[in-house]
């Protein structure tokens, strides 16, 4: 039962696209809160 050398450099890019996608998502909705919250000052 011998791994195939593909699975040592193996990387997960769907799963990286994902997280980085929620991060930029989530700093799009913080931004958009921040500066409606600077107009109101």
């Amino acid at each position: 039962m011998t791994q195939p050398d593909n699975s040592e450099n193996f990387v997960p890019r769907g799963a990286i696209a994902f997280f980085a996608f929620l991060i930029a998502l989530g700093l799009i909705i913080w931004f958009g809160i921040y500066f409606l919250m600077l107009d109101r000052v």
